[in-house]
């Protein structure tokens, strides 16, 4: 009897030891976001997928999630291209995807500065992302700095434009760390927007895009050879572009984006030859360039997308000195376009504002055959004087 009663007291002794061992902590483990987990559980799965297909109808989400973490693409916006590609991703399917990638850009708001209310500034930026409800830009120069900007864009904005924003502070972001190459963050609300009037960097190529127009339906592989360093492409540069270009000019790439031309711009180390062009008053810059630039083999499109970015820069001045450019600027930035086209167009300008009227001697001025498969080029530089 006595042994059955200690048998009773050691297992109510060994029970109570063991309720009265202090609970152990579950160990927390903090993980950067990934690309494609949209509920937070570290997995990209069907979940994610509806939770992404109910954002982009408008339906009520249970979870927030930050839209470059929807941007399974890497194109910079959120479609239902993006459905494709995941719905793809997780059938086996083989598809270019950022799934499970920590993004460029994160935002952690716990480790946020609060601004105080009311701190607004305008600060000229280059767009670089742009989502449903909020787009990424960075200023024109590499510095460590980024922005978001809690904002819809209308349809007229695209990524590479250069804008003056005006915004106000909503939190600040020091992130030195491996999750992005920028150490300061601004998140804000945009006040205004609209075409930068900033000074253009004399040393930069801008804007240089580049139309396809094949007469059927032709996988066209693009590539760069520079004399000098790539700042900005769009779609992002690598090994060079490879998409499916349309007779209409619009540029699909592997992942089912589509594109209106290929951007890019760079630092070339070229000298220029300006010793014959034209000399044109500031407020007929856009006459000027819609007469030339159609001699010059653009299509009214073309000439529309050109004199939309660089008028404004042009048409403040007193009078501006333009040349377009041929050997310096193509042998400093050699384009291969294969299969090869029929007909290249490449139109690169190359001007200064002068406060008086400048004489040089008139510059010719040739029609290209535009037959074929065309390839069509512009760009443009500020020379500094």
């Amino acid at each position: 009897m006595w042994k059955k009663t200690l048998s009773v007291m050691l297992a109510l002794g060994i029970l109570l030891s063991l309720v009265a061992l202090p609970a152990q902590a579950e160990e927390t483990v903090s993980y950067p976001p990934m690309i494609g987990d949209l509920n937070g559980d570290w997995e990209a799965e069907i979940d994610d997928v509806t939770l992404l297909q109910r954002d982009l109808a408008s339906i009520p989400v249970p979870y927030h999630f930050e839209q470059i973490l929807a941007d399974v693409d890497g194109d910079g916006y959120v479609t239902v291209l993006d459905v494709t590609c995941f719905q793809r991703w997780l059938t086996g399917v083989p598809v270019s995807t950022l799934i499970g990638n920590e993004p460029e850009f994160w935002i952690d708001e716990n480790a946020a500065e609060p601004s105080k209310p009311g701190v607004t500034w305008t600060t000229d930026v280059i767009i670089t992302k742009i989502y449903k409800d909020c787009f990424y830009a960075e200023p024109y120069a590499p510095l460590v700095e980024w922005y978001k900007i809690d904002a819809a864009l209308c349809e007229g904005w695209c990524i590479g434009d250069h804008v003056k924003c005006e915004i106000e502070l909503i939190r600040t972001y020091d992130t030195p760390d491996s999750w992005t190459r920028w150490n300061y963050g601004f998140e804000c609300n945009l006040l205004s927007i609209e075409p930068s009037d900033d000074e253009l960097d004399p040393n930069m190529c801008y804007k240089p895009v580049i139309y396809l127009y094949p007469e059927e339906e032709t996988e066209v592989n693009v590539q760069l050879t520079l004399d000098g360093a790539l700042t900005h492409t769009y779609p992002q540069y690598q090994d060079g572009w490879t998409v499916t270009a349309s007779p209409d000019g619009t540029l699909t790439d592997q992942n089912g984006a589509s594109y209106p031309y290929l951007f890019w711009e760079a630092k070339l180390n070229t000298d220029y030859d300006l010793t014959k062009g034209f000399c044109v008053r500031g407020a007929d810059t856009a006459d000027f360039l819609n007469e030339k630039l159609a001699v010059l083999g653009l299509s009214e499109k073309e000439i529309a997308d050109f004199t939309a970015f660089w008028v404004p820069y042009m048409q403040r001045n007193p009078y501006n000195v333009i040349s377009f450019q041929t050997d310096a600027y193509t042998d400093a930035a050699a384009l291969a376009i294969t299969p090869q086209p029929d007909s290249v167009i490449r139109v690169f300008m190359t001007w200064y504002g002068s406060d008086q009227a400048v004489e040089l001697p008139a510059q010719e001025l040739t029609t290209p055959d535009r037959t074929g498969f065309t390839a069509v080029e512009w760009g443009g530089q500020m020379i500094e004087r």
